[in-house]
């Protein structure tokens, strides 16, 4: 009967973890000590194509915000972003000082295919409709 309380619990566990609708990877580089190239990789994990996905790059040193960057990661005329599959984009910046800025990578709009809904995405507050 322990035995199959100890599974149950462990089910359960697995079950409740919460599931993250996407992956956001952010990849800086630094060429010829003078740029820096940030990829921006996004994996979709909601279960349902995006047909656009916009976002926001944000440049920080510590933590001061030093600007921000629109930037769109699929338009609506390039195929979906299906289930599993990730896009990449590359933006530039100028190396300013000897240590580069950090970078963060916030999603402000997703769309998916066959809706005409808008919503924004937070990790903490999840998808909030916008339009």
């Amino acid at each position: 009967m322990k035995r199959y309380i100890i599974i149950l619990i462990l089910f359960s566990l697995g079950w409740s973890q919460k599931n993250v609708p996407f992956s956001i990877d952010i990849r800086p580089r630094i060429i010829d000590d003078a740029k820096i190239l940030v990829n921006v990789q996004v994996i979709n994990h909601v279960g349902r194509p995006v047909d656009y996905l916009e976002g926001f790059l944000s440049e920080f040193d510590g933590n001061q915000l030093l600007g921000e960057k629109r930037m769109v990661l699929i338009y609506h005329y390039e195929p979906a972003l299906q289930t599993g599959f990730s896009t990449t984009k590359t933006t530039t910046y100028d190396l300013r000082g000897k240590t580069p800025p950090s970078f963060e990578f916030s999603i402000s709009k997703v769309k998916f295919e066959g809706e005409n809904r808008v919503f924004s995405w937070h990790p903490k507050s999840g998808f909030i409709r916008i339009d």
